[in-house]
């Protein structure tokens, strides 16, 4: 059944746009890390000058590996002040998703939905569009891929410009044009797969102009950073089900390209077709094995699990929630024709949704920290001991203070090992002696050091801590601040 559109499209964009701005400013913050890290950078240029001198020790030095995004930041500045940025860009990428939710949902989705889609799209969105709230650069790689599988499969140009204009803004690109392109290879579709090859190729000119052996350092550093953490691991690392951190990625790389392979022979007929199931086939080894590719691929993979939910016939649970779910679209498609649906319906569900939205606000997080703004801790180092959401909301409070560890964790500085091993078992549960942390602190030159009392190990003694200029000066939530005494 051929979908029929209610409204004109441009209706449908102010409704979309209308939307996007009042739940941007219903969620107000939405970022808890590198996006906070993100809008500090771009918008303080001379006190953050590299990532480098932000995070001693860390994989980053004078090279900025995501230029393009700090530079829409600060132009995005230029007309937006500094406390409404989140919010416009919010809005701006929440727009962009309806767009494109629709457009997804019209063409996977076998139904004439006219005047439920407005509700579908908003329901997609509060389920999936967490990733796409972080105001971090890899947001701009989901849109590039969900705009890439709706583009006509046999134009070069319209794939190419999109790659050319796309590539330059995240140092990664590869891996998202890549499946691209796979998708294209895979269907035969041999101008679109040059298209989306050239505009990487062109595309991937600006890192190697703007440094290219600082590019690829960085590259070798993030390919290598689980080894580098030594058994330290951030959350969006971890795999969506926990039986696939038991094997190496030497075996589940290899095991992953047979099980792909044969699946799509198996069934050529129907990947070929599908766009979107083949991208999803392909880049299962991403999204399953690290959280953080499941939370960007999200949208695309709850509307195609949504996709085979209504084409089910068979008489089972499943089949009773398709049939309440045709039971609603009736209920929607009857009212369609009543001006109340149009005064009453669809302004209600973009409040609610909104209201819902606003249950996601980091604001309070956020005002509990503000600490950091406080002069005292201007152009100080702080050492914690253990990566924590303070280095974030640290840096957006103030701009000037350094941290260890990086957002990477990893200890990329060799020159002494010593020190680096004192630094990753100081974040392990059994923690370090007194006298170790001492001559870590040393070692970094940090001015404070944050206690997190979440290593169930570790027992400091305060007088011998006291004794090596380790003083304790506040209590926070869970955390103690020291002050270190360099002159010790």
């Amino acid at each position: 059944m051929k979908h029929q559109q209610l409204f004109p499209n441009y209706i449908n964009i102010i409704i979309y746009l209308f939307s996007a701005s009042l739940f941007a400013y219903f969620l107000d913050y939405s970022m808890l890390d590198d996006g906070l890290r993100h809008i500090a950078f771009a918008t303080h240029p001379q006190q953050m000058r590299t990532w480098g001198e932000i995070f001693p020790h860390s994989l980053f030095f004078d090279y900025d590996p995501w230029y393009v995004w700090h530079k829409f930041i600060a132009t995005l500045h230029s007309i937006v002040p500094f406390e409404y940025l989140h919010s416009v860009i919010n809005a701006i990428t929440l727009f962009l998703l309806m767009i494109l939710i629709e457009k997804y949902l019209i063409k996977y989705v076998h139904y004439n939905m006219s005047s439920l889609i407005f509700i579908l799209v908003f329901s997609l969105l509060l389920m999936t569009s967490i990733r796409y709230l972080y105001v971090r650069p890899d947001q701009l790689s989901g849109l590039f891929v969900m705009s890439a599988l709706l583009l006509n499969r046999n134009k070069f140009l319209p794939i190419f410009i999109l790659t050319l204009l796309y590539a330059p803004t995240y140092y990664l690109f590869f891996m998202y044009t890549g499946s691209i392109g796979l998708v294209h290879l895979v269907q035969q579709n041999k101008k679109a797969f040059l298209g989306v090859f050239l505009g990487s190729l062109f595309g991937g000119f600006f890192f190697l102009i703007q440094d290219a052996s600082a590019y690829f350092q960085t590259i070798t550093y993030i390919l290598t950073d689980q080894s580098l953490r030594q058994g330290l691991e951030v959350g969006e690392g971890k795999p969506l089900f926990s039986i696939l951190s038991l094997l190496p990625y030497s075996i589940i790389m290899p095991l992953f390209f047979i099980i792909i392979s044969f699946i799509i022979y198996k069934y050529y007929n129907y990947f070929k077709e599908n766009s979107l199931a083949l991208f999803l086939l392909i880049t299962s080894l991403l999204w399953l094995n690290q959280v953080r590719y499941y939370s960007l691929f999200m949208p695309l993979i709850f509307i195609y699990i949504f996709s085979l939910v209504s084409m089910l016939r068979l008489n089972t649970v499943l089949y009773i929630l398709r049939k309440y779910f045709v039971l609603g679209y009736k209920a929607f498609h009857d009212a369609k024709n009543n001006i109340l649906f149009y005064g009453i319906a669809i302004p209600y569900a973009i409040f609610m949704i909104a209201l819902k939205f606003q249950d996601g606000s980091t604001n309070e997080i956020l005002s509990q920290s503000s600490y950091f703004s406080n002069e005292k801790f201007n152009n100080k180092t702080i050492l914690l001991s253990k990566l924590d959401l303070d280095l974030y909301i640290g840096l957006y409070n103030n701009p000037t203070i350094k941290f260890v560890p990086s957002c990477s964790i990893g200890w990329f500085d060799d020159s002494n090992r010593t020190m680096k091993d004192i630094y990753i078992r100081m974040q392990e549960d059994d923690g370090v002696s007194e006298e170790e942390l001492s001559s870590l602190l040393d070692f970094v030159k940090a001015d404070y050091y944050m206690h997190h009392t979440t290593h169930p190990n570790q027992i400091l003694d305060m007088k011998k801590l006291s004794d090596l200029g380790i003083t304790p000066k506040y209590i926070i939530n869970d955390r103690i601040l020291f002050y270190h005494d360099k002159n010790l």
